[in-house]
């Protein structure tokens, strides 16, 4: 509880990079899975290596997305019940939480292997890609319980005021995963098959890590048997925060398919295989930026919980500026070193090389924009108005993305692909500051918004 405390008396900065720079660190420590397969497997196999595992990726994606509807909605909740001193509702939210993931892992498992091929169709495969792809996925899928109980306790980990522990689970996972994917690929040749199983045993090794936090008891909260049985308004209230970035990234998932399967008609596998290398480098130059949303997140939540608004608009604003400034850096980054950049996965290809890095420079362009709305849905998930979050992201990945992919890539190609990027920030950057505006302006409200009756309130 002091370590929680915390965040209603420390100076904002201090605050925001103390946890924004766990959840930088982590969610691009989570990213290494991928961006270090499509490395190795980038030189060790080829284009039609990346391209399987990109095929691949949208499923992927998919469980993530699962991921951040139960942890994001869950820690949410967990750091307002912190900061208004109750801790028994929090250990509730957490109980029926892990009672989600445990749900969602089998769901999860039962629909990869059962509908493998139809998962890989749907993602861009072609006939080429197929085995390939199938051979990787297949792998994957039986590690999605150690990938959800990974991210979902990183979620529990950084609610309570522990972003440290949480970013250290992330890099052990992606640390091992490297050297894994040395030894699979480079040593024993096991290719496509070998960056999987590096990935699985990895993750596995994280998600230990992650609920050895609860079990030698190094937080606040405690783990309580009774706790895991579902409670319709606990659920409830999890999902309707958690609805937001779910929607995003199924919305991402979505769009992914979509990508691939247009970029197999105007550009063929190679173009696929560049929109992977594409995603691994956006990665980088993007996930940060979540990672200061991500980081806001709690102090922002135990603020409007222990009603300290004038903190809370403080986040908001610090939130802001550390997004907009790191967007410009990756502009310039971009601009200047795209082709360096794409040769880090490949050197063997001149057309993948160009392709990849025509693409990066086109979808970077605006990418300013984004940081505007990223930290404006993570704003809206901490005060738990999650119809904000989810209005905000809907329109940006569906209105602002999905009609230029369909519209401009018959009249310019693959450049059509890629302009649907920076449409795509522009106007979800320019939605974000009229929602976010009108929010921050009606703020000091919120103190006297009533919670929703029910089992959560009461506890």
């Amino acid at each position: 509880m002091e370590r929680a405390k915390r965040m209603g008396e420390d100076s904002i900065p201090r605050l925001l990079f103390h946890f924004s720079g766990p959840a930088i660190t982590g969610l691009l420590a989570n990213a290494l899975y991928n961006i270090v397969d499509r490395i190795f497997v980038g030189h060790a196999v080829g284009p039609t290596g990346i391209a399987s595992i990109g095929v691949a990726f949208p499923f992927m994606v998919a469980v993530i997305a699962v991921g951040l509807l139960i942890g994001v909605g869950s820690s949410a909740l967990i750091s307002i019940s912190l900061g208004e001193k109750k801790r028994r509702r929090a250990e509730i939210v957490l109980g029926n939480a892990i009672a989600l993931l445990a749900i969602a892992s089998i769901v999860g498992f039962l629909l990869g292997w059962l509908f493998l091929d139809e998962i890989l169709r749907l993602g861009g495969a072609t006939d080429l890609l197929l085995p390939h792809a199938r051979k990787y996925l297949r792998i994957i899928i039986m590690g999605i319980p150690f990938s959800l109980f990974s991210f979902g306790f990183n979620y529990f980990i950084r609610a309570e005021g522990a972003p440290r522990f949480a970013m250290m689970t992330l890099l052990l996972g992606a640390g091992i995963n490297i050297v894994l994917d040395a030894v699979m690929i480079l040593v024993f040749d096991m290719g496509l098959e070998g960056a999987a199983f590096a990935t699985i045993v990895a993750q596995l090794i994280a998600a230990l890590w992650a609920v050895s936090f609860f079990a030698r008891k190094k937080g606040s909260l405690r783990i309580r048997f009774i706790h895991l049985r579902f409670r319709k308004n606990v659920i409830k209230r999890i999902i309707s925060i958690g609805t937001a970035p779910f929607i995003l990234e199924a919305g991402f998932t979505f769009i992914l398919g979509v990508l691939n399967q247009t970029l197999k008609i105007y550009g063929g596998e190679i173009a696929i295989s560049a929109l992977g290398i594409f995603f691994s480098l956006d990665s980088l130059f993007f996930l940060p930026v979540l990672g200061i949303g991500e980081g806001a997140q709690p102090i922002i939540g135990y603020n409007f919980g222990a009603k300290q608004i004038e903190r809370v608009k403080a986040t908001i604003k610090w939130a802001l500026f550390g997004a907009l400034s790191f967007f410009a850096l990756s502009f310039i980054m971009v601009y200047f070193f795209a082709e360096p950049l794409v040769m880090i996965f490949n050197t063997t290809s001149p057309e993948l090389i160009k392709l990849a890095a025509r693409g990066l420079m086109i979808s970077y362009s605006c990418v300013v924009f984004a940081g505007i709305s990223i930290v404006a849905s993570y704003t809206f998930q901490a005060l738990g108005l999650g119809r904000q979050s989810l209005f905000l992201n809907v329109l940006r990945h569906v209105l602002f993305f999905i009609p230029p992919i369909l519209l401009l890539p018959p009249m310019m190609g693959t450049d059509g692909v890629w302009l649907a990027f920076p449409i795509s920030d522009v106007g979800g950057g320019i939605l974000a500051s009229f929602l976010l505006r009108r929010e921050f302006r009606d703020l000091d409200r919120f103190m006297l918004r009533e919670e929703p009756e029910g089992e959560l309130n009461q506890a």
